[in-house]
C-alpha cells in the first residue's frame, strides 16, 4: 500500500467511515476571510442563487446557518466555504480553528499533523477532507463533475498517474493533506527544514521516501 493510500485509509478511519465516505458534514458556519461571499440583491432567492452558483439550497442554508429560506437584500451570503487556506504570519492552529469554526484537534487530524507547529506559507485543510469509495460505473470524469472540480485536480489530490480507478478504491474529492508541499530552495537541507517546520530528518525522509539526506533546489517535499 502506497503512502497516499495509507493516508486516505487513516483519515477515513479517523473521521469514521460513515461520515468520511461521501460528502462530509458542514461545520458551524460563519464567514471567514477565505470564504466566497456575495451581497444579496433585490429579487434574489435561495433557489435562484443555488442555480447561479451550482450549489443546493440545503448547502446554502447550512453554510449560512439559516433556519428558513428567507433572505434579505443587502445582507451577505456565503456561497462557497474555504476547504483549505495558506497560513499567514501570526496564524496558529488555535486562531485558525476559531476563525473556521472548528477545533485544533480536528485541524491536526485532517492535516495529519503530529505537532502544533505551523509555518507561514503552509497549506492547511480547514474542512474535513471529502473521501469516497469508488462504485461501479464511477469514472474520474463523473467524480470530478460531482465534486465540481477537474480530472487533473483529482489525479493530483490522489497521486494518480493514470485515469484508471477501481471499484472499492478510496479517493479524495477535495484537497488531500498529502497534496500540500514545499519547494526546496538553495541552501536548504533536511536538517534545516526539519528545524524550521518542527519535524525530524527521519520523518521527512520517510514521508518523501528518500534513501539519503540529499535534496536539491526546486524539489517538492511533503511536510504533513
Amino acid at each position: 500500500m502506497k503512502k497516499h493510500q495509507k493516508a486516505i485509509l487513516a483519515l477515513a478511519i479517523t473521521l469514521g467511515l460513515s461520515g468520511a465516505l461521501g460528502f462530509s458534514s458542514y461545520e458551524p458556519a460563519f464567514a471567514s476571510s477565505t470564504d466566497e461571499v456575495i451581497t444579496i440583491k433585490k429579487g434574489d432567492t435561495l433557489y435562484s442563487l443555488s442555480k447561479k452558483y451550482d450549489v443546493t439550497i440545503d448547502e446554502l442554508k447550512k453554510m449560512n446557518d439559516l433556519t428558513s429560506s428567507k433572505i434579505i437584500a443587502g445582507e451577505k451570503l456565503i456561497i462557497k466555504e474555504a476547504t483549505d487556506i495558506v497560513v499567514k504570519k501570526g496564524d496558529t492552529l488555535y486562531s485558525l480553528a476559531k476563525t473556521h469554526g472548528t477545533t485544533v484537534k480536528k485541524l491536526k487530524e485532517w492535516n495529519l499533523l503530529t505537532y502544533d507547529n505551523i509555518y507561514t506559507g503552509q497549506k492547511l485543510l480547514v474542512k474535513a477532507p471529502v473521501i469516497i469509495e469508488v462504485k461501479k460505473g464511477d469514472t474520474l470524469y463523473s467524480l470530478a463533475k460531482k465534486a465540481n472540480t477537474s480530472v487533473e485536480q483529482l489525479k493530483d489530490w490522489n497521486s494518480l498517474t493514470t485515469d484508471t480507478i477501481k471499484v472499492g478504491q478510496k479517493l479524495f474529492l477535495s484537497p488531500s493533506p498529502e497534496s500540500f508541499t514545499i519547494t526546496v530552495k538553495k541552501g536548504d537541507t533536511l536538517y534545516s527544514l526539519s528545524k524550521k517546520y518542527g519535524t525530524s530528518v527521519a520523518a521527512l525522509k520517510e514521508l518523501n521516501e528518500l534513501s539519503s539526506n540529499t535534496i536539491y533546489s526546486g524539489q517538492k517535499l511533503r511536510l504533513n
